[in-house]
């Protein structure tokens, strides 16, 4: 291939819309037309972050057990507080409303709040995404001090602004539910 033709691997990637970078992390999440759609995608998207809070939840609890096992005692409370954090959000997200009205599934929803509304869905699964990784304490050296801080510091700030994320999502829904076809 020569350097006058572009390289449609980078060209795909670039014209991907946020619906279509949340296809890729959701399997069967086709988006949402009506309100129908909105309560499908939204138990798919909770299944999905869900998934992500027990990884999370796992990889804190075997960390947590490391460190007493070691005798490090010095971040268990921070971690059983990351620990319980992210156990309370789950209970927020398994048992808060679902976004679906049931009065009429037939009304189509306005694009720009879809479009509004994917962005919150994309930033709530990021979210959820880097507080996976981070919660992964594996290669973490114990003997650091500053790098425990700082991995400990920095999922605590992405549990935060994924329950942010969440609550916007959840106001955005709401909003929706309540003028699904024109403006706020």
């Amino acid at each position: 291939m020569g350097s006058s033709n572009p390289d449609i691997r980078n060209e795909v990637d670039e014209s991907r819309g946020v619906l279509k970078k949340l296809q890729l992390l959701i399997p069967g999440f086709r988006g949402y037309r009506q309100l129908e759609d909105l309560r499908v995608a939204d138990a798919l998207l909770r299944k999905q972050v869900s998934s992500y809070l027990e990884n999370s939840l796992s990889k804190l609890q075997d960390f947590r057990s490391s460190l007493a096992t070691s005798g490090n005692y010095q971040y268990m409370i921070q971690v059983s507080s990351e620990v319980s954090r992210l156990q309370q959000f789950q209970g927020e997200l398994l048992h808060s409303e679902q976004g679906y009205s049931g009065i009429s599934p037939a009304i189509r929803i306005d694009m720009q709040k879809l479009n509004s509304l994917y962005e919150y869905d994309y930033t709530f699964l990021q979210g959820a995404s880097d507080m996976l990784r981070l919660s992964d304490m594996s290669s973490l050296d114990l003997s650091s001090q500053q790098d425990v801080s700082k991995r400990l510091s920095d999922l605590e700030a992405a549990v935060k602004t994924m329950k942010n994320a969440w609550e916007q999502r959840l106001l955005k829904v709401e909003d929706i539910k309540l003028n699904p076809g024109g403006g706020t």
